[in-house]
This record gives structure tokens, sequence and C-alpha cells, in this order.
């Protein structure tokens, strides 16, 4: 059987840059909770699900929670079954300080409003955008970006940035002549004991390879991402099912051609066996383009690998 053309593959799930899920007004509140729950103690996801009325650890958890640190009003550390979520600063000013006047709780907010990367983009291109079409900018999120070496937002992607932005931007009464340093109270606090520096995170896609390190040492080398969570906080790597935090990751290139082999070959019965194999430590990477003829074969071709596994583990 003839390798598939590129006609035929499937394309790839469209996947746009991470935003906020809500806007800041929402943020804050949700910051309240957690606060209501765990003070400014360091708190586990279960904590956080409870704290906002979900029922379990889902999805909607970890987009709200990944909400919050772009705001800067959490902070995440550890991972796995380790992994704790703790209020920062910018966010205890935010919900303790209940003088109307305050200046440093008005900065404060003004600067929790332009923590998300894309809302800071909008802001230096556009500031309020008072009286600006939302056409104008679902062009820039959409094409300018991608004309300009970036990663485009989906429409509907976009259409959701920008209402969020809007939100925000009137949430924190922010005006055009307003002057925002990028995170400046963050800037200050990552001095202070205990406080840990916003993770950067890189723009990692499905197919990419990415090396994984965490507390300082590195889990693996050059593993292959095929999923990237919706709100891009988290991936997983071919071959294991665990979530794996963004900010944990590097981009690397992908390993030395000898480890991988395309093999074209006749079958048993006539048929052509077409496998793309890769070996990486002890796990293998294999796709297959076969018929009921070729069965067989791989299975053959499969059996030696297995061999070659438990020699490499």
């Amino acid at each position: 059987m003839a390798p598939m053309s590129d006609e035929n593959e499937k394309p790839k799930r469209f996947r746009s840059p991470p935003y906020p899920m809500f806007d800041l007004g929402k943020a804050v509140e949700r910051a309240k909770e957690v606060y209501s729950k765990a003070n400014a103690h360091a708190a586990g996801v279960q904590v956080l699900a409870e704290a906002w009325g979900m029922k379990s650890v889902d999805g909607k958890v970890w987009r709200t929670a990944a909400s919050l640190i772009q705001y800067g009003l959490m902070q995440d550390s550890g991972t796995g079954k380790n992994r704790k979520f703790q209020i920062t600063d910018a966010a205890k000013r935010i919900i303790l300080d209940t003088s109307p006047d305050s200046q440093r709780r008005q900065e404060a907010i003004q600067n929790a409003a332009l923590g998300p990367m894309i809302h800071r983009e909008l802001w230096d291109r556009y500031n309020v955008a008072s009286g600006l079409s939302d056409t104008v900018i679902r062009t820039h999120l959409t094409i300018d970006r991608e004309e300009g070496g970036e990663a485009p937002y989906s429409p509907a992607a976009a259409d959701e940035v920008i209402a969020t932005y809007r939100a925000t931007i009137a949430y924190a009464g922010l005006e055009d002549s307003t002057k925002v340093s990028p995170q400046q109270e963050d800037k200050a606090d990552e001095n202070e004991p205990g406080v840990t520096p916003a993770p950067r995170v890189p723009n990692v896609k499905v197919g990419d390879f990415v090396q994984w390190e965490s507390g300082g040492v590195i889990q693996f080398e050059a593993r292959k991402v095929d999923w990237v969570s919706e709100d891009g906080s988290h991936l997983r790597v071919f071959g294991s099912p665990a979530g794996i935090p963004m900010s944990e990751v590097e981009l690397v290139d992908a390993p030395h051609a000898t480890q991988k082999r395309d093999i074209a070959k006749p079958s048993a019965k006539g048929g052509k066996l077409n496998v793309t194999a890769y070996v990486d430590g002890g796990r293998l990477q294999l796709t297959a383009d076969v018929g009921p003829d070729e069965i067989a074969d791989l299975k053959d071709m499969l059996a030696k690998y297995e061999e070659i596994l438990k020699l490499l583990s």
C-alpha cells in the first residue's frame, strides 16, 4: 500500500495562543475565594476546586488557575501531586486594602490588568481602544500577528480576547494617559522571601520537541509533544499521559535523525509495509500505514522492537 499523500493527512487542530478565560473583575473574585479558603498559604488544586465550588478537579479548574496566574494574582510551584498554588502579594493588596483612596491598590489593579501578555500587547498598540472598532483589533489578532511571525488567534478566540480586554481595562480604570510599567510591583516582590517570580512560558505546539526540567533536575530530553491544554499551561509528550507544566519545559531541536527509521518493504503477501519508527530511550513511537495483508508483518516487527526496548530498559 502506497504512503498517504500530504493531501490525505489529517490537518492539525488550530490552537490559539494563551489568554485569560475571564476579565480581571472576575479574577479578583476568584482570588478572594481562594484567600478565604487558604489565606496566603500554598494549597493544592483540590483546595482551589472547593474554593470555587467545583465538584471535581477538571479542565475548568486548571483554566481558572491559569487565568489568575496570567493576571499575577496567583503563583504556582511544584509539579504533579506536589503542585501548589498561592495568592500573590499583589492579590493581597487588592483584596485587603479597603481604603477608597489607596494609590497602591489602584496601581496593583492596573498592573494586574496588563499582566496577560496579550493584554499588554493590545495596550501598547491601542491603549484603551475607546471608539475603536472590534474589527480593527480582530484583524490584528487573526491576521497581522501571523504576518508578523507570531501565532494568530482564531476568530472565536479573538472575540473572547477583545471582550475580556475591554472589560478588564474598564475595571482597572485605565485611560489613554495612564502610564503602567510592566509588572512594577511584581518585580519588587520577586526579591521578597517566599515569593516566586512568574515563570516564562515558551510557545510550544503539538509536534515540537521539548526537554523537561523540574526542581533543577532534567526529567527527560527531546520528547515530542502530542497535546497542549487549551489555556497553554500544560502539555503531554508522546507515550506519557502525565500533564507537564509548560513553565518547566524548554523547546529543543528534534533528536538526531539516526534515531528515526522509515521502513518500506514488501510484505509476505505482496503488499508494502510502510512504518515510521522512532526509539527514544525506553519508548517507541511508531506510525504505520498497513492493510489486512501487512498486519502479520507489523506484528513481527513489533516483536523485534519489544526485544530492543527490553535491552534499553
